[in-house]
C-alpha cells in the first residue's frame, strides 16, 4: 500500500474505541471485561505481527473515474465494475473513512458490538471463545483496512476486504514484483460481467492507444457473448477528458 500507516492507523482508532463505549444492554455483564481485554489484545497483536501471520488482501476501488492525480500515479487505463455483480462474486464492498470524528464513531459503535458479541459468546462457552468471537474480532479487523489518512481522500476508495484461506495459506499466496520489492496477492476468479468499461487515460498517444483498446476489448466481448450465452453484455471504451500533456 502507499499508505505507510496502513491498517495500523486503523487500528489505533479502534483501540482508542474500545475504551469509549458504555456497556450495551444485551452484553452479558459477567464476562464485559474480559471481551474488552481480549479484543484489546487481539487489535494489539494485528498491529505488532499480524500483517505476515494473518494476512488481510484487499482489492481498492475508487468511486472518482477520471483524476489526474490517480492517473499519474496508477496507470494509463482506468477498469470499471459493476458494483452490484462484483461483490455478489468476491465479497462485500467497504467505503473507505478519512475523517477522523467519523472514524471515532464508527470504532466506538464496532467496538461496543464486538465486546457485545464476545462476551455473550463466552457466556454461552463457560468463559471459552466461540466462532463468534472469533468473526467479531475479524470484523474490527476489516474496519481497520478501511481507515485511511484525510491526505488520500481525494481517491473516493472503496475496499474489498479478503483473508488468506487459512486451510491454504501460504500455498495460495502469489508474488510480483513491483520496484526492489515482492508483493504478496491472492487471485480470486471473477466474470467478464464484473467488468463495464475501460477508460483510456492521458496518454501520449491517446487516439492510437483507444483505437488497440477497442479492438482488443471487442474481440472479448464478442467471445464472451457466445461462451456465456449473454448476446446483450456490452463493454464499452471510453477516453478520459482530461488534457494532460505527458
Amino acid at each position: 500500500m502507499n499508505d505507510s500507516q496502513e491498517l495500523h492507523d486503523g487500528i489505533a482508532f479502534l483501540i482508542e474505541g474500545l475504551k469509549a463505549p458504555s456497556p450495551d444492554v444485551f452484553a452479558n455483564s459477567e464476562y464485559y471485561e474480559k471481551a474488552r481485554e481480549y479484543i484489546l489484545e487481539s487489535l494489539t497483536g494485528l498491529k505488532t505481527y499480524g500483517v505476515s501471520e494473518d494476512p488481510l488482501f484487499l482489492f481498492s476501488l475508487s468511486s472518482e473515474p477520471d483524476c489526474l492525480s490517480q492517473w499519474r500515479a496508477y496507470g494509463s487505463y482506468a477498469i470499471e465494475f459493476d458494483k452490484e455483480i462484483l461483490t455478489s462474486e468476491v465479497s462485500k464492498l467497504f467505503d473507505c473513512l478519512y475523517i477522523d470524528a467519523q472514524k471515532n464513531e464508527k470504532a466506538r459503535l464496532h467496538a461496543r458490538d464486538a465486546i457485545t458479541a464476545v462476551s455473550n459468546d463466552m457466556a454461552e462457552n463457560s468463559g471459552c471463545l466461540g466462532v463468534d468471537a472469533l468473526d467479531a474480532v475479524i470484523s474490527l479487523s476489516y474496519d481497520a483496512a478501511t481507515f485511511k489518512n484525510r491526505g488520500f481522500s481525494e481517491e473516493k476508495e472503496s475496499r474489498i476486504v479478503l483473508p488468506s484461506n487459512d486451510s491454504e495459506y501460504p500455498s495460495n499466496v502469489k508474488y510480483r514484483p513491483r520496484g526492489d520489492v515482492l508483493i504478496p496477492y491472492i487471485e480470486v476468479p471473477i466474470t467478464l460481467d464484473c467488468i463495464k468499461s475501460v477508460t483510456v487515460g492521458p496518454v501520449q498517444n491517446q487516439k492510437m492507444s483507444f483505437a488497440s483498446m477497442s479492438e482488443f476489448v471487442h474481440s472479448i466481448e464478442k467471445i464472451w457473448q457466445v461462451d456465456s450465452g449473454n448476446i446483450e453484455y456490452e463493454l464499452t471504451v471510453n477516453k478520459s477528458e482530461i488534457p494532460f500533456r505527458v
